[in-house]
């Protein structure tokens, strides 16, 4: 019975050769003679092993390979994703030394910084540690609230020194928002058939903003409001991740922006665990459009076009880009927080160039726009758009196995302040159409007189072209150090917004500065002269600060700076 099975299988081998030994014919005779005498030797060098012995090491074996296989996966995957210069450096401050000395320069930054934000004690006034045994009675209250606010920067009408920040305009369009906010203080939109006012107000809200951006009459345009810009980037991204994985089955996605786009993007990615590409831009700092069909992969779930971007205020091509991410099914987000209620008008006039940017443009999936900038609207409003209402559901989140009832939430906050909600509404409704042409029309002149300021400044250039009224300078070739020019023009009361890649300032102009143009720009040509006259004349300030920032390539020591400066800061200091 054994012979006539040894001889069957030697039938079966002939017949259907296995692949080792289909692969072994192709291998040379000397390798497989040296093979040979290496299994032989191991074979030689395991025979005082007991079999149980020899399979516990090559499993032990096997489980160290395999460990070592995931760090080199785990290591690349971080190189790919920061950089092997980060990651060298990372791996310089692990070291003992390096470790002490970074700590030692943190150290000194964080004294630097709180000595810079501490003022005198307030006799008096001293501030709460802990909450006080007795409550006291309103008239102290409020002498305590005005000693604090006292102590803010005030301006005067028209006459602000801080880029963006402040933005409503008109005593009595203040004054009407504050007495909105006083009636509907006590309402709460997430329960709507309590407050049914406020709920109609957001959606009114949202509809009269969309009006402007493609939407309204019989588009499908629809969307929510949320607590500011930073918010409705967050609620729109977060809709177009889960839109594209109930849609396409992506797990794994990615979201392609250009260097330009907010810091907003960066948090959703964190959040999301999205894998942020960032792009750098093209020569007149905008986001490329080959650069983003070479960037899509088959996980890609949004792009992002800034409508203008914040630090130059220059648009990306949208239309441009939407053909690319229309064609390819993927989300494309126009980012015009900071736009939203400006340039629509700037079209209007047609003074400017302004290339389509919202939903007229056949494949922009969502909008962010902000209410409570240049909508005129108390601090903690913005709308979020979406193309459809297919998309917005993937912002909600519906609970149904809670055993406290069926819950539903339109975005990340359950109770939301419903008067914020009634100003935004009391804003749009008392600017009206005429009221925000005309509120364009004074901004983009203030802007334009600056740009034109900058243009015939010896040692300045002007960033770009701005499509609104956000203008970013630079030093020109052999100009001064543009962050001791920011130094200077600090001492002198004006707060100007530092950028990086290339190094510049920029000034967002509002209503509060179309006052104060003449003292702007004779203020910085007298700050570069100084400089070029005595370029050390400016040795304290952040300009060092921002020097590294914009030179170092150790990106997380710049970030444990930044997470200083907040500890400082929330501290109270």
């Amino acid at each position: 019975m054994s012979d006539f099975q040894g001889l069957m299988e030697k039938l079966r081998l002939r017949k259907h050769p296995s692949k080792l030994s289909e692969l072994l014919q192709y291998v040379p005779r000397p390798v497989l003679h040296k093979a040979r005498e290496l299994a032989a030797e191991v074979d030689y060098s395991l025979r005082e092993y007991a079999p149980w012995q020899i399979a516990l090491f090559s499993a032990l074996l096997a489980i160290t390979l395999l460990q070592l296989w995931k760090w080199a996966l785990a290591a690349s995957e971080d190189i790919r994703e920061r950089g092997f210069v980060q990651a060298a450096c990372d791996f310089g401050k692990s070291l003992p030394i390096i470790r002490g000395i970074v700590q030692k320069q943190q150290a000194q930054a964080v004294a630097k910084i709180r000595a810079s934000l501490e003022e005198k004690p307030d006799i008096g006034h001293e501030p709460f540690k802990e909450l006080p045994r007795q409550g006291e009675a309103p008239d102290k209250v409020l002498k305590r609230l005005r000693h604090k606010e006292g102590k803010d920067v005030r301006f005067p009408d028209g006459k602000s020194t801080v880029s963006g920040t402040l933005y409503l305009a008109g005593d009595d369009h203040k004054r009407l928002l504050n007495s909105v906010y006083s009636e509907f203080a006590h309402t709460n939109p997430m329960h709507g058939d309590v407050f049914p006012s406020v709920r109609r107000m957001e959606a009114e809200v949202v509809n009269m903003t969309a009006s402007l951006l493609g939407g309204g009459g019989d588009s499908e345009v629809c969307g929510a409001m949320t607590s500011g810009g930073t918010e409705s980037i967050l609620t729109a991204v977060k809709a177009s991740r889960d839109y594209m994985r109930f849609t396409k089955g992506i797990r794994r996605p990615e979201m392609i922006i250009g260097r330009s786009a907010h810091a907003a993007f960066f948090k959703a990615a964190s959040y999301f665990n999205i894998r942020l590409i960032r792009l750098d831009l093209d020569k007149d700092h905008r986001l490329s459009p080959a650069a983003v069909k070479r960037a899509i992969t088959s996980n890609t779930v949004l792009v992002v076009a800034s409508s203008p971007g914040f630090p130059h205020g220059i648009m990306d091509p949208v239309p441009e880009l939407a053909k690319i991410t229309h064609k390819r099914g993927i989300c494309l987000h126009s980012d015009a927080c900071l736009g939203g209620f400006v340039l629509p008008f700037v079209r209007k006039r047609g003074q400017h160039h302004v290339p389509p940017f919202d939903f007229s443009v056949p494949g922009v999936t969502s909008m962010s726009v902000d209410t409570h900038k240049f909508g005129m609207a108390h601090k903690g409003t913005s709308v979020v758009l979406y193309r459809n209402a297919d998309i917005r559901r993937h912002q909600y989140t519906g609970v149904t196995e809670w055993s406290g009832g069926l819950y539903i939430s339109p975005g990340f906050a359950g109770s939301r302040s419903g008067a914020l909600i009634a100003t935004a509404w009391a804003a749009l409704v008392h600017m009206g159409l005429d009221g925000y042409m005309k509120l364009t029309d004074d901004i983009m002149k203030a802007s334009k007189r600056f740009e034109e300021g900058v243009r015939h400044t010896e040692g300045l250039e002007v960033v770009g072209e701005p499509s609104m009224s956000v203008v970013a300078f630079k030093a020109s070739k052999g100009g001064p150090d543009i962050y001791k020019v920011n130094d200077l023009m600090s001492r002198r009361g004006w707060h100007l917004s530092p950028l990086q890649f290339p190094p510049a300032l920029h000034m967002c102009f509002t209503a509060q500065h179309v006052d104060t143009i003449d003292s702007l720009l004779e203020d910085l040509q007298e700050c570069v002269a100084a400089l070029k006259a005595d370029p050390k004349c400016c040795k304290d300030g952040m300009a060092p600060m921002y020097g590294l920032a914009a030179v170092s390539p150790d990106r997380s020591l710049i970030n444990e700076f930044l997470i200083a400066y907040q500890d400082v800061l929330l501290s109270g200091a």
